[in-house]
């Protein structure tokens, strides 16, 4: 459902619901039929969080509060905890020597945006990838889908990265380029090839 056109599917129906999902997927229109009110609907925008800050003197912004990032990387819950293990290092000092300031809360916003930023990017280029309606786009993704069931070490970098392990993006040029089936991948039984950045 498009930002901002919730009310619009609503006024067309139910019906219209149902045909355009099962126009996605014509194997469930059993499952699909069942839907006979809208109470059993539950519609959940996402959407990008990018706080200009995450501290200020005693206070700090963890997990989605202080950068929500799509859905599509599996990374919100991952994220927020990996915010709190990297506090629970600093407060100790913050506690002992009773500073609470901007400047010390800072190390630990530093230490996280930029492996956050690169989540972010990511769940936004997936967004655009399993959302689109461009046909040019949907045939790009399947063909990526294609490939990674036969690419061990590509398919190791996403797994690598949705497990909230990769500090580093999971794919350069090149490697977007093998994903796409345009160049051949000589390591693509190399599950570890490149390791976790």
């Amino acid at each position: 459902i498009r930002t901002g056109s919730y009310d619009q599917v609503k006024e067309r129906g139910l019906v219209a619901l149902q045909n355009a999902w099962i126009a996605i997927d014509p194997a469930s229109e059993p499952i699909f039929r069942t839907l006979s009110d809208w109470k059993q609907t539950a519609f959940l925008p996402t959407g990008r969080v990018r706080t200009p800050t995450w501290v200020a003197d005693g206070a700090v912004l963890i997990g989605d509060a202080a950068h929500a990032m799509n859905p599509h990387a599996s990374q919100g819950r991952m994220q927020a905890m990996v915010d709190a293990m990297t506090l629970a290092d600093l407060l100790p000092e913050c506690l002992a020597t009773n500073d609470f300031s901007v400047a010390t809360l800072k190390r630990y916003e530093d230490s996280r945006r930029p492996h956050v930023a690169m989540l972010q990017k990511l769940a936004d280029e997936q967004v655009l990838f399993w959302n689109t309606a461009n046909p040019i786009i949907a045939f790009l993704r399947d063909r990526v889908f294609s490939t990674l069931d036969r690419n061990a070490r590509l398919r190791y970098r996403v797994l690598s990265t949705t497990a909230g392990l990769r500090k580093a993006p999971p794919f350069g040029l090149l490697d977007r380029l093998m994903a796409a089936g345009f160049l051949p991948d000589p390591s693509a039984r190399d599950m570890a090839a490149g390791g976790i950045l």
